[in-house]
């Protein structure tokens, strides 16, 4: 990044919505976006509105029409006078060609007229097409031309019935021209007008958006080919709560817009020509099925959900027509309905899951994606408050608390073992055949954390045949479950080494993860794994999880998702053995956060604080989210090396090694005087007029910073390296800054250029640069010797942590060290003017933390995408 020059972008219909988001996420990467919209007073609003984010310096408003040739030709005029040039296109703009009304009835009514389809495409495809036309020649003025078209599922060429004339040449993408595309728009139209759309082909409701956005796939693939070197992608954002699904989605504006920018912020020489959600070019792609198993509530009904938003058809099963036919009502509100079925299953059930795989086969011919979520608990709740600490203790609790938690007995032992292990087993034998069909067979086994070897204990007989993977077998697992089932009838189930409580449940769900390991090696040309979802809430848990649905169905949907060649019977997260983790500066905010997230996925972390008192409140923070099991305190102060020294005698006697260690500790390295103005200096560290009212900043201030924020990191990994070289996934992530971006820097910055040349950079190197910059700092000479004026104790802080985690990955190959910009979020350091809430900061050091053997290093992520340094 620090070659990088200034960046310009263009947002269609950015008023409201995804279009307002984007320019958002845009200008909190530092680009300049012009945001246009139809109606001016919208436009302006939507500008006032980014005032609060405090980038409005990033963002200029200017009218557009879209389907308006010369309101087109005068924002390319604005745009060559103002800029010179443009970066990125995102055509956003866009109406759905409908009227959704609310009926007497008190449903939702859909009107469509020919005014409104022949708007519709209007705008949405002609539009498109104007504008790109016209800001052409300035996009061929950048080094990396990039557009992006908002497109959407209903694009995708399913959504026309098979033997339609238009599917046939949208099909055909070596010979597909603008001109064959006009002639689908007009016949459309045409026929719209005539009253003749069924008995011509065309879809029958939404038609006009269906038809619209089909055809911007297709003029995406068109444009890719003549501009070899723009990147060129159409993207459907999923179904996200907008106007245009009259806020029916379940995908937030954030959410939705995060993909159309990941697109728009790929380097150059990223793939083009793509419909990105679909992962396949469009035109070659053919469909997808999938079967879940137990979906007629929670996370079962939710993964089905989720697939089916990827435009994957789904058989949503339940043992319980009548449940899985109200669940099937809840998809329809959804608008998902055309792309699930209902088929009664019971997995226990031979003959049953014989009829749906003779279902299959005539619906659909192959299988793609199975999904085994089915499962019961193996137990009764009698007391819903101790369940959790039952549940995250993995069974080991006093005998008093055990028997007032739950009722277990033989004949629930016996069905949760048929349902889970074996059921799994039927269903897999049962749709093999038709997963051989597929071109990327996937099998997901939806697990538990309870399922890890470290519930049994140490010496037990099965902990020790389970964890043989070389040797293990089918026969092998089923003696072990046959074994259980035998010393539970006799009652001997812990003079025989089982677990005490819930040990049907975790011999299944460590039954399956065996079996899952089989499958693999039998069938290395599929994607076979099992994966703990987290603990979520639903029935199993009394609805005493801490994750919801949501969050516990996109681990499985992921899995589901993964493109061949992908690793192969794995057990997510982890490998069956417990992971220890340090996060430094936790005692709240972020810190706190990543702790509890950690935690939620079964490893177990120091939190650690520099003030024992804020430290044990935090603690109690985490005692009221029943994960006080997984987490313990000890005292830190990063930047004194007998307090880190203090820390790893500390981690070597309790756990012997070390996972996972967070860098979060970090200080602003300034006082803040006015928090309307911080903002702005944030977001802006070179707007000098605010700077000196926003802030005080000292020789000690920045000093301390450096301290801290740089040199605790470095005496951190120093004093626990020897811990995670014991560990077989050692993985640090450094929390990191974009305001620790070499862009921050003037250009010709003597810092500047030593940090960009990254072959050569050296700690030393680096210590350099931070005793000049403190050298400086004291002598009055800042901005005279090319630092920056405002926050640079911060942000050569962060661009010297950014260094050193380039230097560690080399270092150390075999581990996975990153640093990551978690966002700005409402924190201390941000005086909460942030407009990222901590569970959203946390999200990404967490998801690189536990980031497999084998992933990127060296990296600098802003969030979850990577980002220049």
């Amino acid at each position: 990044m620090g070659e990088a020059t200034q960046r310009y972008a263009v947002v269609t219909g950015a008023n409201k919505g995804i279009g307002l988001e984007i320019v958002r996420q845009l200008a909190s990467e530092g680009i300049k976006v012009v945001l246009t919209a139809r109606n001016e007073e919208r436009g302006l609003q939507a500008l006032q509105k980014l005032k609060a984010s405090g980038l409005s310096h990033l963002v200029l408003f200017h009218q557009l029409d879209v389907a308006d040739a010369a309101s087109v030709t005068s924002l390319a005029d604005f745009i060559k006078s103002k800029f010179g040039k443009l970066d990125i296109l995102v055509n956003n703009a866009g109406v759905s060609g409908v009227i959704i009304e609310d009926n007497e009835q008190g449903t939702k009514a859909l009107t469509q007229t020919y005014e409104l389809a022949e708007e519709c495409l209007q705008i949405n495809y002609y539009g498109t097409k104007i504008t790109v036309q016209s800001l052409m020649p300035l996009l061929q003025l950048s080094d990396s031309p990039t557009i992006v078209n908002v497109s959407s599922t209903q694009g995708q060429l399913e959504s026309f019935p098979k033997e339609s004339w238009a599917r046939g040449v949208l099909s055909d993408a070596d010979n597909l021209t603008e001109e064959k595309m006009d002639e689908i728009v007009k016949k459309f139209l045409n026929d719209f007008k005539e009253g003749s759309l069924e008995s011509n082909g065309w879809p029958r409701y939404i038609g006009a958006y269906i038809v619209s956005k089909a055809a911007v796939n297709g003029y995406t693939r068109i444009l890719a080919k003549k501009n070899p070197s723009f990147c060129i992608n159409s993207v459907c954002p999923g179904y996200v709560k907008t106007d245009i699904t009259s806020n029916t989605g379940f995908l937030t504006v954030e959410e939705g817009a995060a993909s159309p920018v990941r697109l728009a912020l790929l380097p150059n020489g990223s793939p083009s020509d793509h419909n990105s959600e679909l992962k396949v070019k469009m035109g070659e792609a053919t469909q997808r099925y999938a079967v879940v198993t137990g979906a007629n509530k929670g996370i079962g009904l939710e993964i089905v959900r989720q697939l089916a938003s990827e435009g994957i058809k789904v058989v949503l099963t339940a043992r319980n027509e009548e449940r899985g036919l109200q669940a099937l009502q809840k998809l329809k509100a959804s608008g998902l309905s055309h792309l699930v079925l209902f088929h009664q299953l019971d997995v226990a059930d031979a003959a049953s899951v014989a009829s749906l795989a003779h279902f299959i086969k005539s619906k659909f011919g192959k299988l793609d994606i199975l999904v085994n979520n089915a499962g019961i608990s193996g137990i009764v709740i009698e007391d819903s408050d101790l369940i959790t600490t039952l549940i995250l203790n993995r069974g080991v609790v006093p005998d008093e608390e055990g028997t007032k938690a739950l009722t277990q007995t033989y004949e629930l032992a016996e069905e949760c073992l048929q349902i889970n292990y074996y059921g799994t087993k039927i269903t897999v034998e049962s749709l093999m055949p038709l997963l051989q069909l597929s071109d990327s067979p996937t099998i997901v086994n939806v697990s538990s954390f309870l399922g890890q070897l470290e519930n049994f204990p140490k010496e037990s007989w099965a902990r020790g045949v389970l964890s043989d993977a070389d040797n293990l077998t089918e026969e092998k697992i089923d003696e072990i479950v046959k074994k259980f089932l035998s010393d539970f009838k006799e009652g001997s189930l812990e003079s025989k080494g089982w677990p005490r409580y819930m040990g049907a449940y975790i011999v299944s769900k460590a039954a399956m993860n065996g079996y899952t390991r089989i499958l693999a090696k039998k069938n290395p040309s599929f994607c076979i794994n099992s994966v703990c979802p987290g603990y979520v809430k639903t029935d199993i848990t009394s609805n005493t999880g801490f994750l919801t649905v949501e969050e516990g169905a996109a681990s499985p949907v992921r899995l589901a998702l993964l493109p061949n060649g992908s690793p192969s019977g794995r057990v997510h997260p982890g490998l069956a053995i417990q992971r220890y983790a340090v996060v430094t500066g936790a005692n709240k905010g972020i810190g706190l956060e990543i702790v509890k997230q950690l935690a939620s996925a079964g490893i177990k972390v120091v939190l650690t604080a520099r003030n024992e008192e804020r430290g044990l409140h935090a603690m109690e923070k985490i005692k009221a989210s029943g994960l006080s099991h997984l987490v313990m305190f000890h005292l830190l102060d990063v930047a004194d090396a007998t307090s880190v020294a203090s820390l790893a005698d500390f981690i070597k006697s309790k756990f012997g090694k070390l996972d996972i260690l967070v860098n979060n500790a970090g200080i602003g390295g300034a006082i803040t005087k006015d928090v309307d103005l911080l903002p702005s200096v944030l977001l802006n560290p070179g707007v000098k007029e605010d700077g000196a009212k926003a802030m005080t900043q000292t020789y000690e201030l920045a000093e301390e910073c450096l301290q801290i924020n740089y040199y605790g990191t470095k005496i951190t990994v120093e004093s626990l390296m020897p811990l995670l070289q014991l560990s077989h996934s050692p993985t640090i992530v450094n929390v990191s800054s974009s305001k620790g971006k070499l862009q921050n820097f003037p250009k010709e910055s003597w810092a500047r250029g030593v940090l960009s040349d990254a072959d050569n950079l050296t700690e030393e190197k680096i210590d350099e640069i931070v005793k000049k910059f403190l050298s400086d700092f004291k002598e009055g000479s800042l901005e005279s010797k090319g630092w920056p004026r405002y926050m640079g104790a911060y942000i050569v802080s962060k661009a010297a942590m950014n260094g050193y985690t380039r230097i560690l990955a080399k270092k150390n190959p075999s581990f996975c060290i990153n640093s990551v910009c978690p966002g700005y979020v409402k924190t201390d350091i941000t005086s909460n003017t942030g407009f990222l809430t901590v569970e959203e900061g946390a999200a990404s050091p967490v998801r690189l933390a536990l980031l497999p053997n084998g992933s990127p290093s060296g990296l600098f992520y802003y969030r979850a995408d990577v980002a220049s340094f």
